[in-house]
């Protein structure tokens, strides 16, 4: 038997959503209502009709934008980490209470306004082995003992406001590191946001984002920079180096030297020179603003601490003009002639920094600063303050001046002393008064100096029967003396006139005609004698004083 599928009728009624929910409709009705939705939606629905290609086109771009922010963000990463140096977490400093009430006691008795010492670090990092580069804890300790003396840090600009005049800042210092060295991204900008300090880096901006990991890289600075806690200044685009200046190899900063031209056979000309110093100091600006920085204002020289290099600090050098007319103040570690900052080394446009080793301890930096803090010319027992005098002293002791004779073999005849000589750059209007003793003879010589390191000291010289005013080294004035082994020599410093007064009769005056803004200075004292076993001169009191009407501070 054969069995055969019977045919299914179509239904005649189906159920359909025409839009308005699920209902019943005859199959002709269908046909033609799907045909209409058919219709409808080529006309007016979503992605369909006229509106199919401007939605494509949006989901297209959707799209595309998205895989765009994608393969920024993974290029943005990229970068970050190579040029994003991580920082290293704050590690805990070791600090003892001692430690920290003798630095208290190192910011006693000094005053609570002065001009700004200005500090020179290099680099701060955990494990280099360079003299220059100090380890983070030492950098947290260093900060930490400059806030238990009583220092705040200033901004770049706050710096530059006071050299140009502005009112004296309270007792604060200059953080400045030399060359811009990643250690500073790294490890002292944490420390540095932990203490709520500022710091200057001098950048050698042609070595920004190369020599990785040494140096900083621009989005580091970028990003230092926009914290508020970093300013940026020139340490020379490409000049951080020693290059020929002859044709025996003899190298030099280039900064200061005439470099040897190998493929000419010859030095620079002075033109070249010029040209080609300006060219790289211009460029380290450009460099700076082109990163969004504003303009640099300072300059720190290179190699300020090393030999060949002293003719950037010298008034009348090419190098000093050049620099004077790209940056109102360059900053040094070593000067012929050491201009802390002052009104005096503003005016002179070169300020000398303190620096900072890794051999150096936190109580040992206080003792620089403080040594560089300016005070008012008020003294009344400077001979017995051993620790605040410098300058030469030609391998004798302080004692010297006070009696006690050397008594080592193939001593010198010359001793020289200055009191505060970074401490006193602005002093004028005082009055410093010795009484000077055992003049034997005729053969051994005292000295009483002022204005001391500026562009014209002035000294009085007594022996037993003569004093002589010199100026500059120069004698100006000289006047006998009733002869004795004791004489007090007083000298009162104004604005531009010195004069001298020994045993309140004779009189020496000199007048300057130096701008008045380059003859402040300190006191010196010196010592001579003409033969080996000579008495040595002693300075039996020493007093100094502001004059009658001097502003504080002068």
């Amino acid at each position: 038997m054969v069995w055969m599928r019977q045919r299914r009728e179509p239904v005649a009624v189906v159920v359909h959503d025409h839009g308005h929910g699920p209902e019943p409709c005859s199959r002709g009705h269908y046909s033609q209502e799907t045909a209409h939705d058919r219709r409808r939606g080529r006309g007016q629905g979503w992605g369909r009709g006229w509106t199919q290609w401007p939605v494509r086109v949006l989901l297209g771009a959707l799209t595309l934008s998205v895989v765009v922010t994608s393969g920024a963000v993974g290029i943005e990463r990229y970068l970050g980490r190579k040029y994003m140096t991580p920082q290293a977490p704050l590690t805990r400093s070791s600090m003892s209470i001692s430690d920290q009430i003798s630095w208290t006691r190192r910011g006693e008795n000094l005053p609570e306004y002065a001009p700004p010492v200005v500090l020179t670090f290099h680099d701060v990092n955990k494990k280099s082995t360079s003299p220059y580069a100090i380890t983070p804890g030492a950098f947290d300790a260093h900060l930490t003992a400059l806030e238990n003396a009583g220092y705040r840090t200033l901004t770049a600009k706050q710096f530059t406001a006071y050299m140009n005049g502005g009112p004296t800042p309270r007792r604060s210092v200059l953080l400045t590191f030399d060359d811009g060295t990643d250690g500073l991204w790294k490890y002292a900008d944490r420390i540095l946001a932990k203490h709520k300090m500022n710091g200057t880096i001098f950048l050698i901006t042609g070595s920004m984002d190369k020599h990785r990991p040494y140096y900083l890289t621009w989005r580091e600075i970028q990003r230092m920079h926009k914290s508020g806690r970093w300013d940026f200044q020139s340490h020379t685009r490409a000049m951080h180096s020693v290059k020929p200046v002859d044709v025996t190899g003899t190298t030099g900063a280039p900064l200061v030297n005439r470099l040897w031209l190998e493929d000419k056979g010859r030095r620079e000309t002075t033109a070249e020179y010029r040209a080609r110093v300006l060219h790289d100091l211009a460029g380290s600006v450009k460099d700076i603003v082109g990163h969004g920085m504003p303009t640099p204002t300072m300059f720190a020289v290179p190699f300020s601490d090393g030999p060949g290099q002293q003719d950037a600090d010298s008034q009348d050098s090419l190098a000093r003009h050049l620099l004077k007319e790209m940056f109102p103040l360059v900053m040094t570690d070593h000067s012929s002639v050491p201009l802390t900052a002052s009104r005096r080394s503003a005016a002179a446009g070169l300020v000398q920094r303190v620096e900072v080793y890794a051999e150096t301890t936190p109580a040992q930096m206080l003792d620089n600063v403080r040594q560089n803090v300016q005070v008012p010319a008020n003294a009344h027992r400077p001979l017995y303050e051993r620790e605040n005098w410098g300058g030469r002293q030609t391998r004798t002791s302080f004692d010297v001046f006070l009696g006690k004779a050397p008594k080592s073999a193939n001593i010198p005849r010359y001793a020289k002393a200055d009191y505060r000589p970074g401490s006193s750059v602005d002093w004028t209007n005082y009055s410093a008064t010795a009484l000077i003793g055992s003049l034997g003879n005729g053969t051994n010589q005292a000295a009483l100096g002022v204005r001391t390191n500026s562009k014209e000291p002035v000294t009085v010289v007594v022996t037993r029967n003569r004093a002589t005013l010199l100026a500059n080294g120069y004698k100006v004035a000289s006047r006998p003396l009733d002869a004795k082994s004791d004489h007090t020599v007083t000298v009162k410093v104004g604005r531009d006139t010195t004069t001298a007064y020994v045993d309140g009769q004779v009189k020496l005056t000199h007048q300057s005609n130096q701008p008045a803004g380059r003859l402040s200075g300190g006191v010196t004292i010196r010592s001579g004698i003409n033969k080996d076993g000579n008495q040595w001169p002693v300075f039996k009191s020493l007093d100094i004083s502001p004059l009658e009407g001097a502003s504080r501070g002068s």
